[in-house]
């Protein structure tokens, strides 16, 4: 029977499942109830698995031990009389012995052996003074929160708490460190982002930027203005004028410089009661009161003013012209964009390799260490402005030309060592080795050519010279 007892145990807690076989767990516990030796016997051999160092077995082990002290008093003694080893197990209440891994069932186990041992202190705790002392050492000396849902020990708060305040020191020290490369790099970011707007400019200049046309008709407005007539009239007035008693732009289109000029207004010499209409509109322009078309029509006749409208090409002066503007940019490389466009390369890879990894790391940074100030607000407009010049970019859609990387070739260390050494044929009479009775006349020699060298050179006078002859 002992050793049915035994297979039995090393089935149960060696399956690896989180719940016991039901049909083993019923044939063990029929063989408790025979008699106390095989309490006894199951005991030693549900201690014997506590001690694996293996949190599943030790797991399987505390679920038979917690079903066998809820119905056996003697297996209870046994229990509480090595009630603190128990908690060493299960509980770790000794942090120099951790439960072994894995990790999330030795969670599991020390989180059901607490809910336990709260069970057991308040069915038997008044019967059993071991466990009621075991229940207050856990509660006042190992400051187990029996509330606490995760059921963590004074120990595991406090490393807890430890690893929390590294990390936010780390994260302070971080967002330091982006606050000052925040700083260094700004200025550059700037200049970057605006040499690159500069260039998109050059390249595709703004069809909606109208300051070059509002400076040119600002002289005009203001010469009106001074003397004393409404701008309205006085452009109408213009526009009346033939070509060539005005001054016509460079830039206005030759179709305006040919057109003559048929507005009635002008041929007096057709209606002689012209000039008092012309002089009673003028008066209307002074008071404020402009003249509408259909006035125009009717002072000057239907069909002179068809004859205006024809001839400007108008047809009609109510109609709505609608203008279908194409999105699609292609923009292709040649010999004048060429800088431009190596230029707005080299920014792009500035910012996609450098400055928007630079800056997504700095709002990553100042939002772990709970910044919120300028700071981080500083760091996302930097962002957003990247982020538009990238996506400008792409919209720009440039046709590059493709570009050859130049290749340094590297040559090899003999035809280096061959090139360094020039060949020199040998020299005639050259004696490698001079015997000991010719050497001295080999030195005075040597030294005369050495003084006579330097007297040619300058350097001995003329009568030295002679003295060493």
């Amino acid at each position: 029977m002992d050793q049915k007892l035994s297979q039995l145990v090393e089935e149960l807690t060696t399956s690896g499942e989180t719940q016991l076989n039901p049909e083993k767990m019923k044939e063990f516990k029929k063989i408790c109830k025979s008699s106390d030796e095989h309490i006894n016997h199951a005991y030693h051999l549900l201690m014997t698995q506590l001690n694996k160092e293996h949190a599943e077995i030790r797991f399987s082990a505390f679920q038979i031990v917690d079903e066998l002290f809820t119905r056996s008093h003697q297996f209870r003694a046994l229990i509480i009389s090595n009630f603190q080893e128990f908690l060493e197990l299960t509980v770790e209440t000794d942090h120099e012995q951790p439960l072994p891994p894995p990790k999330e069932v030795a969670h599991k186990l020390k989180k059901a052996a607490i809910k336990s041992v709260q069970d057991w202190h308040e069915k038997y705790g008044e019967a059993y003074k071991m466990l009621s002392l075991g229940y207050h050492f856990l509660k006042q000396n190992k400051k187990v929160d029996f509330q606490d849902v995760n059921a963590r020990t004074l120990a595991e708060r406090r490393r807890e708490e430890e690893k929390q305040k590294r990390l936010e020191n780390i994260n302070k020290e971080k967002a330091k460190r982006a606050q000052e490369e925040m700083a260094e790099m700004s200025k550059e970011i700037q200049d970057t982002l605006t040499e690159m707007e500069n260039c998109f400019r050059l390249l595709m200049p703004d069809p909606f930027d109208f300051t070059v046309n509002d400076a040119e008709l600002e002289p005009v407005i203001e010469k009106t203005a001074n003397e004393g007539e409404p701008a309205s009239i006085s452009m109408q007035l213009a526009d009346c004028q033939p070509s060539s008693l005005r001054h016509i732009d460079d830039e206005q289109p030759c179709c305006s410089k040919d057109l003559p000029s048929v507005l009635p207004c002008l041929k007096a010499d057709k209606n002689g009661d012209m000039n008092e209409e012309l002089e009673t509109s003028d008066r209307r322009g002074a008071d404020g009161e402009g003249c509408s078309e259909v006035e125009l029509a009717g002072a000057t006749g239907g069909d002179d003013y068809e004859t205006f409208v024809r001839s400007h090409g108008l047809g009609s002066h109510k109609y709505t012209l609608d203008l279908e503007i194409s999105t699609d940019i292609k923009i292709h490389e040649n010999e004048d964009n060429t800088s431009i466009i190596n230029s707005i390369l080299d920014a792009h890879k500035l910012i996609g390799n450098k400055f928007l990894p630079s800056v997504q790391l700095w709002i990553q940074s100042f939002t772990r260490a709970g910044i919120s100030d300028d700071r981080l607000r500083c760091a996302i407009d930097l962002k957003n402005k990247l982020e538009t010049a990238l996506e400008k970019h792409k919209d720009m859609n440039i046709d590059y030309k493709e570009r050859k990387r130049k290749v340094m070739k590297v040559s090899d260390d003999d035809d280096d060592d061959e090139d360094e050494f020039v060949e020199v044929p040998e020299k005639e009479g050259y004696e490698p080795h001079v015997p000991d009775h010719l050497r001295k006349e080999y030195v005075s020699r040597d030294l005369k050519q050495a003084y006579m060298n330097m007297w040619t050179k300058g350097s001995l006078s003329l009568k030295t010279s002679n003295s060493i002859k």
